[in-house]
Protein backbone atom coordinates (compact mmCIF):
# COMPACT_ATOMS: atom_id res chain seq x y z
CA UNK A 1 0.00 0.00 0.00
CA UNK A 2 1.17 3.51 -0.77
CA UNK A 3 0.88 6.54 1.35
CA UNK A 4 -1.83 9.02 0.01
CA UNK A 5 0.63 11.70 -0.17
CA UNK A 6 2.29 10.63 -3.31
CA UNK A 7 0.79 10.67 -6.95
CA UNK A 8 0.11 7.45 -7.92
CA UNK A 9 -2.18 8.02 -10.97
CA UNK A 10 -0.36 8.93 -14.15
CA UNK A 11 -2.71 8.57 -16.71
CA UNK A 12 -2.60 10.83 -19.77
CA UNK A 13 -5.34 11.76 -21.89
CA UNK A 14 -6.66 14.12 -24.22
CA UNK A 15 -8.81 16.20 -22.11
CA UNK A 16 -6.53 16.00 -19.14
CA UNK A 17 -3.55 17.09 -22.08
CA UNK A 18 -6.08 19.72 -22.99
CA UNK A 19 -6.61 21.12 -19.47
CA UNK A 20 -2.45 20.53 -18.67
CA UNK A 21 -2.03 23.46 -21.82
CA UNK A 22 -4.38 25.31 -20.93
CA UNK A 23 -2.45 25.71 -17.10
CA UNK A 24 0.19 26.36 -18.65
CA UNK A 25 -0.70 29.00 -21.41
CA UNK A 26 -2.03 30.51 -18.19
CA UNK A 27 0.99 30.57 -16.68
CA UNK A 28 2.65 32.62 -19.01
CA UNK A 29 0.63 35.10 -19.20
CA UNK A 30 0.30 35.43 -15.32
CA UNK A 31 4.14 35.41 -15.64
CA UNK A 32 4.17 38.27 -18.85
CA UNK A 33 1.89 40.56 -16.45
CA UNK A 34 4.42 39.96 -13.45
CA UNK A 35 7.74 41.00 -15.34
CA UNK A 36 6.23 43.62 -17.05
CA UNK A 37 5.20 45.29 -13.69
CA UNK A 38 8.77 44.34 -11.93
CA UNK A 39 10.46 46.16 -15.48
CA UNK A 40 8.09 49.71 -15.66
CA UNK A 41 9.31 49.82 -11.92
CA UNK A 42 12.87 49.52 -12.31
CA UNK A 43 12.73 50.92 -16.02
CA UNK A 44 11.17 54.35 -13.53
CA UNK A 45 13.15 53.75 -10.37
CA UNK A 46 16.02 54.23 -12.90
CA UNK A 47 15.01 57.55 -14.37
CA UNK A 48 15.20 58.87 -10.88
CA UNK A 49 19.17 58.38 -10.66
CA UNK A 50 21.77 60.76 -12.44
CA UNK A 51 24.64 58.65 -13.54
CA UNK A 52 26.35 61.73 -13.53
CA UNK A 53 25.73 62.79 -9.69
CA UNK A 54 26.94 59.10 -8.94
CA UNK A 55 30.68 57.73 -9.39
CA UNK A 56 30.92 55.24 -11.82
CA UNK A 57 31.20 52.54 -8.76
CA UNK A 58 28.18 53.88 -7.24
CA UNK A 59 26.15 53.84 -9.99
CA UNK A 60 26.98 50.34 -10.84
CA UNK A 61 26.87 49.10 -7.21
CA UNK A 62 23.16 50.94 -7.85
CA UNK A 63 22.02 48.95 -10.60
CA UNK A 64 23.45 45.97 -9.69
CA UNK A 65 21.87 45.94 -5.96
CA UNK A 66 18.13 46.83 -7.96
CA UNK A 67 18.44 44.07 -10.13
CA UNK A 68 19.78 41.42 -7.22
CA UNK A 69 16.85 42.67 -5.04
CA UNK A 70 13.53 41.13 -5.21
CA UNK A 71 10.81 42.95 -5.25
CA UNK A 72 6.97 41.53 -4.92
CA UNK A 73 4.44 42.60 -7.78
CA UNK A 74 2.50 44.43 -4.90
CA UNK A 75 5.67 46.89 -4.02
CA UNK A 76 5.84 46.88 -8.08
CA UNK A 77 2.34 47.92 -8.82
CA UNK A 78 2.50 50.39 -5.56
CA UNK A 79 5.72 52.34 -6.73
CA UNK A 80 4.27 53.26 -9.97
CA UNK A 81 3.53 57.01 -10.44
CA UNK A 82 -0.14 56.52 -11.34
CA UNK A 83 -3.33 57.16 -10.70
CA UNK A 84 -5.07 54.94 -8.13
CA UNK A 85 -7.72 54.09 -10.43
CA UNK A 86 -4.82 52.14 -12.78
CA UNK A 87 -3.60 50.68 -9.70
CA UNK A 88 -6.91 48.80 -8.60
CA UNK A 89 -7.09 47.47 -11.81
CA UNK A 90 -3.04 46.09 -11.84
CA UNK A 91 -4.32 44.79 -7.86
CA UNK A 92 -7.06 42.99 -9.12
CA UNK A 93 -5.02 41.50 -11.94
CA UNK A 94 -2.27 40.77 -9.32
CA UNK A 95 -4.69 39.02 -7.18
CA UNK A 96 -5.82 36.99 -9.93
CA UNK A 97 -2.14 35.75 -11.07
CA UNK A 98 -1.92 35.11 -7.40
CA UNK A 99 -4.47 33.04 -8.04
CA UNK A 100 -3.19 30.89 -10.83
CA UNK A 101 0.30 30.48 -9.93
CA UNK A 102 -0.49 29.48 -6.09
CA UNK A 103 -4.66 28.02 -6.39
CA UNK A 104 -5.51 27.30 -9.81
CA UNK A 105 -3.21 24.14 -10.38
CA UNK A 106 -4.18 22.23 -6.96
CA UNK A 107 -5.41 18.48 -7.38
CA UNK A 108 -4.63 19.14 -11.31
CA UNK A 109 -2.50 15.57 -11.28
CA UNK A 110 -3.57 12.08 -12.99
CA UNK A 111 -6.67 12.11 -15.31
CA UNK A 112 -8.60 14.79 -15.01
CA UNK A 113 -11.39 13.60 -16.98
CA UNK A 114 -13.39 12.19 -13.56
CA UNK A 115 -11.88 14.55 -11.09
CA UNK A 116 -13.30 17.86 -11.99
CA UNK A 117 -15.44 19.69 -14.25
CA UNK A 118 -14.02 21.07 -17.32
CA UNK A 119 -16.70 23.70 -17.90
CA UNK A 120 -16.20 25.38 -14.41
CA UNK A 121 -12.19 25.13 -14.82
CA UNK A 122 -12.58 26.70 -17.97
CA UNK A 123 -14.97 29.50 -17.05
CA UNK A 124 -12.61 29.95 -13.60
CA UNK A 125 -9.42 30.10 -16.25
CA UNK A 126 -11.68 32.98 -18.57
CA UNK A 127 -12.56 34.87 -15.80
CA UNK A 128 -8.53 34.87 -14.54
CA UNK A 129 -7.21 36.01 -17.81
CA UNK A 130 -9.60 38.29 -18.61
CA UNK A 131 -8.38 40.63 -15.10
CA UNK A 132 -4.80 39.36 -15.79
CA UNK A 133 -5.20 40.68 -19.51
CA UNK A 134 -6.31 44.02 -18.33
CA UNK A 135 -3.17 44.63 -16.29
CA UNK A 136 -1.16 43.07 -19.26
CA UNK A 137 -2.74 45.87 -21.19
CA UNK A 138 -2.04 48.76 -19.26
CA UNK A 139 1.57 47.76 -18.22
CA UNK A 140 1.76 47.18 -21.98
CA UNK A 141 0.68 50.40 -23.14
CA UNK A 142 2.72 51.70 -19.90
CA UNK A 143 5.94 50.36 -21.18
CA UNK A 144 4.96 51.38 -24.71
CA UNK A 145 4.70 55.11 -23.70
CA UNK A 146 7.41 55.21 -21.35
CA UNK A 147 9.78 53.77 -24.55
CA UNK A 148 7.40 56.65 -27.10
CA UNK A 149 6.56 53.57 -29.17
CA UNK A 150 2.93 53.37 -30.37
CA UNK A 151 0.41 52.13 -28.51
CA UNK A 152 -1.24 48.82 -30.64
CA UNK A 153 -4.33 49.47 -32.84
CA UNK A 154 -6.63 47.41 -30.87
CA UNK A 155 -8.74 47.91 -27.67
CA UNK A 156 -8.03 46.60 -24.32
CA UNK A 157 -11.17 44.46 -24.74
CA UNK A 158 -9.91 43.25 -28.28
CA UNK A 159 -6.70 42.45 -26.59
CA UNK A 160 -8.30 40.36 -23.86
CA UNK A 161 -10.61 38.42 -25.56
CA UNK A 162 -7.32 36.98 -27.77
CA UNK A 163 -5.29 36.39 -24.63
CA UNK A 164 -8.36 34.24 -23.14
CA UNK A 165 -9.03 32.71 -26.62
CA UNK A 166 -4.85 31.88 -26.78
CA UNK A 167 -4.88 30.48 -23.47
CA UNK A 168 -7.77 28.16 -24.24
CA UNK A 169 -6.65 27.16 -27.30
CA UNK A 170 -9.56 27.90 -29.53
Amino acid sequence: MNPDIFIDDFELTENTEELHAILGRCLVISTRFDNLCDAVAKFLKLKTVSPTLLSKDEYNDFITSMYEKFSTLNNNINSLPIEQDVKDILHIAREARNNVAHSLSIDMVGCLDIKMDENIFKSQVSSLVMEIGAGDYLISALLSLLNKEPLPNYTENDYKRKVIKWVLGD
